[in-house]
């Protein structure tokens, strides 16, 4: 990838390009079935630093505290593109953002997906948001400047999806971010494409026919790993596109799906939180929590999981001691999903509220929430955690994070 410049920081930036030379329709190849070439440059069905980009807006949060920041309406034009800064060890931006907590969010754009978005990813190696709703998945440049984007640079149409029988539900990148996964029911398999290659295609499927997926996880083992609505955990390694077992829980079992160490860890709409031992295939816990778990998230560089759950409850479960569960934070309703920041300092959940809560470790503490237009039900946070984007109804919106 040439088409990149050094910005001011030392790091690479892609150079705006036209809608044209982004992702676009290329020519079929002998080998797999091309879909468009990349430029250089829960469930709806719910259980029945740019510098300055807008103002200076600053808050000492030094101490807990909690407010709810006043909606960013629409998002506001670009005064400077968005910086990728290095993410080596030893830079300013390791030594000091990635050890703060934030302090306020920055709407600076919103991509017009058109259809309920159920999953988001962003790439930092394409410089890409993907936006998955039930017909697809659309691509977008993260280094446009158009503050309301209607045109994606591509649309990723999956075989077998079609009105009213199979859809899409879920789509993951992977660890390094060069590969993007995408799952959902009654298709025949998980589908796979390679976003390191020069043209973006479909490059393969993991065979699932008959199942219908809700949850992806991935390791840099090259093990991937589907949760299905019937309760089963399937694995395949992607050397070979081959299965490597499944594990078979009850039905609901496998909500969501985290992967720490030799463990996959399972939220459950049966209210219970069940760990599988990879090295002997066995289940080591069966843990029942109040109510139905909705989305799990496991802290990089500490033992806590973190659980969202259907009542609104956020609760943290130590991975290594499986002695106790505590609540630390709630919302007035459903919690879709949660995460926790790439240095484990805060986390952000979303739902049912319609707000964006960003909390602190360790005790949950609400450092402040952002106010959308309709449920928020999917986000993803940048590896450097200078982004976060969010699917609320039929709309993405980027988020600068302010420290």
């Amino acid at each position: 990838m040439d088409s990149r410049q050094e910005n001011q920081h030392g790091g690479k930036v892609f150079s705006q390009e036209s809608k044209d030379s982004g992702l676009r329709y290329s020519k079929p190849e002998p080998q797999p079935r091309h879909r468009n070439s990349l430029s250089d440059s829960d469930d709806p069905i719910l259980i029945k630093s740019p510098s300055d980009l807008l103002s200076d807006y600053q808050e000492d949060i030094s101490e807990p505290q909690f407010e709810t920041q006043e909606s960013s309406g629409r998002a506001h034009e670009f005064l400077n593109p968005l910086f990728w800064d290095s993410e080596v060890p030893g830079t300013s931006l390791w030594q000091s953002e990635r050890f703060t907590v934030p302090q306020a969010l920055q709407k600076v754009r919103v991509l017009k997906h058109q259809e309920l978005l159920l999953a988001i990813a962003v790439s930092s190696f394409t410089r890409h948001v993907f936006t998955c709703s039930q017909s697809g998945i659309k691509v977008w440049n993260l280094m446009s400047q158009v503050a309301e984007d209607r045109h994606p640079e591509s649309h990723l149409q999956c075989d077998g999806v079609q009105p009213n029988r199979g859809y899409l539900r879920t789509c993951l990148l992977s660890s390094n971010s060069r590969t993007l996964f995408a799952g959902g029911y009654t298709l025949p398999g998980v589908f796979v494409w390679d976003l390191a290659a020069r043209s973006l295609y479909e490059k393969y499927q993991l065979p699932c026919d008959g199942l219908s997926c809700q949850a992806l996880a991935s390791t840099k083992e090259n093990m991937v790993f589907a949760g299905f609505t019937d309760g089963t955990v399937r694995i395949w390694d992607l050397r070979t596109q081959e299965i490597v077992r499944d594990l078979n829980s009850p039905a609901g079992a496998a909500k969501c799906l985290v992967i720490k160490d030799d463990s996959v860890w399972m939220g459950g709409l049966d209210a219970c939180l069940r760990c599988w031992d990879l090295r002997v295939a066995k289940m080591s816990l069966e843990y029942p929590v109040q109510s139905q778990i909705m989305s799990l998230s496991h802290s990089v560089t500490e033992d806590w999981l973190l659980l969202g759950l259907a009542d609104g409850q956020h609760c943290l479960f130590n991975s290594r001691e499986r002695n106790q569960v505590l609540t630390v934070g709630t919302k007035d309703q459903t919690i879709l999903r949660l995460s926790f920041s790439p240095n484990g300092q805060w986390w952000v959940s979303v739902g049912m509220d319609n707000l964006i809560t960003v909390h602190s470790m360790p005790m949950g503490a609400k450092l402040f929430q952002v106010p959308e237009a309709a449920a928020v039900r999917c986000f993803d946070i940048t590896e450097n955690s200078r982004l976060i984007v969010t699917g609320s109804g039929d709309c993405a919106s980027i988020y600068h994070i302010k420290y």
